[in-house]
């Protein structure tokens, strides 16, 4: 297989912009997405995987290049479009070489690391790979070869952020070819999810997501 390449989708953590569903002051909510953003890539990134952060918003913000300093992340703007639009443009540039394609988004902090590494074994089998969230959507998608450049796994018109997501998606690859489905995970979107995080965190393969550790225990002592 060819170099692993990782993908994660970022926002700029701009109050009241991001985790506007935890029903946080603004400024917390974005304190939270900040340091999921920070868990996400100190989870994930290693040696001989390149990955690079995909931002939008605030394409200066101070958060990307903490980001490269601390992980050496490459980073690449969104481009324009619905979700769909730039996963798949995004896919098309990362996996244009044949290599195995891997994106994530930063609404699962507490994804076990060996959840991307049997993202990437499984690409070895298959063109694609996807890994359900509990709401309906998914936390991980995995192409590769012809499959990372069409954009077959994104269907044109799907309502992005509902539940139609995952049957939308998981009909596409269906059509399109061979897949693989990994165990489901969780996303942090809202209140009760944050509760499930703190309650899940004594269970957690592997470290701890720290900084939203940290940010969590920072905005429930102000409280």
């Amino acid at each position: 297989m060819r170099a692993e390449r990782l993908m994660i989708f970022a926002k700029a953590p701009a109050p009241g912009r991001v985790k506007t569903r935890l029903e946080l002051p603004p400024g917390d909510a974005a304190a939270l997405h900040a340091a999921f953003v920070r868990d996400v890539v100190a989870r994930h990134a290693r040696p001989g995987r390149r990955v690079t952060v995909w931002r939008a918003g605030d394409l200066e913000h101070p958060l990307w290049g903490e980001l490269v300093a601390a992980h050496g992340v490459a980073l690449a703007a969104q481009p324009e479009g619905d979700l769909g639009d730039r996963m798949a443009a995004a896919f098309a540039a990362e996996g244009a070489g044949g290599e195995p394609v891997v994106i994530l988004g930063t609404d699962s902090p507490t994804l076990p690391p060996s959840h991307v590494d049997r993202a990437f074994a499984a690409l070895e089998r298959h063109e694609a790979v996807i890994a359900p969230a509990c709401d309906g959507g998914y936390v991980l998608l995995g192409l590769r070869g012809a499959a990372a450049v069409d954009r077959a796994a994104f269907p044109p018109g799907l309502a992005w952020g509902t539940p139609a997501v995952l049957p939308a998606t998981l009909a596409a690859l269906a059509a399109r070819g061979d897949f693989a489905v990994l165990d489901p995970w969780y996303d942090v979107d809202r209140p009760l999810d944050l509760v499930w995080m703190r309650r899940h965190l004594a269970t957690l393969e592997g470290p701890p997501p720290m900084h939203a550790l940290a940010a969590l225990d920072r905005i429930e002592g102000a409280r």
